[in-house]
């Protein structure tokens, strides 16, 4: 079967950290379209790179309709999944796209990552999800170019294996030419950041981040390192962090 003539896999709700306007998400849109008749858009207002899985707390979010089935948000990407199928949706999604993310997800990124946290926040409600990034991906539609390509069969290709329940899948594709891409590599996180470079702001007192600073090695078998070598990285990321090991050794104390 062909992916055209693949069946539709329901109701599709797209979200991003990069905002509504951002190329990555008109992209995902145009790749949801050949997954589902039925895509519903909701996005912040303006970039929210970097907000993890804030949410807003003492303060109104506003939702406006920016034609059919696409909103913006003025909250964070969490924000916008809570609000989407609180407020917009009148029942859940089948499926959960976020993103495309303009630069790669991956290693000790995921934690500060507004395009996993969306994605996060529909597995909490029961709703398959993935995440997906373009590794390099900036202004131009050509830098989504392998993202673009295989986006349909990396999605498919997920929901075939199945999403378990508060898990998420994260997708993170290389800088290459499409037919350079060599296919989907299972990957675990790297682990690349080993400090960050701060900044003078534009006035006095004021700071910023600049980039990571980040290990140029990457560990065999990583998200980074099979990006390096041409494939698709897909990693499965868990709500549950509790570091199992460690915890398994702890003792009970009686007071």
């Amino acid at each position: 079967m062909s992916m055209s003539s693949a069946a539709s896999v329901g109701r599709i709700l797209i979200s991003n950290d990069d905002g509504l306007d951002a190329i990555g998400i008109a992209i995902l849109e145009e790749i949801a379209a050949r997954l589902s008749d039925d895509v519903w858009v909701i996005a912040p207002t303006s970039n929210r790179s970097g907000m993890s899985r804030a949410i807003t707390l003492h303060n109104d979010v506003i939702i406006e309709s920016h034609g059919d089935n696409r909103f913006a948000c003025s909250g964070t990407p969490s924000d916008c999944v809570i609000m989407g199928m609180a407020k917009v949706l009148d029942r859940k999604p089948d499926l959960v796209l976020s993103g495309i993310n303009a630069g790669m997800n991956v290693a000790d990124d995921v934690l500060y990552s507004g395009t996993i946290a969306a994605a996060m926040e529909a597995s909490l409600m029961g709703v398959q999800a993935i995440a997906l990034s373009q590794r390099n991906g900036r202004t131009s539609r050509d830098d989504f170019a392998a993202a673009a390509e295989h986006g349909e069969r990396v999605i498919r290709h997920i929901l075939e294996i199945g999403v378990a329940p508060r898990t998420i899948m994260n997708v993170n594709f290389p800088p290459v030419a499409p037919g350079d891409v060599r296919g989907i590599m299972p990957a675990t996180l790297d682990r690349h950041k080993f400090g960050d470079q701060v900044i003078d702001g534009e006035t006095p007192g004021s700071f910023r981040l600049g980039p990571m600073l980040a290990h140029d090695k990457t560990i065999p078998g990583s998200d980074r390192a099979v990006m390096d070598e041409g494939w698709i990285s897909l990693t499965s990321l868990g709500m549950d962090i509790t570091a199992e090991r460690i915890q398994a050794e702890l003792k009970s104390v009686k007071f």
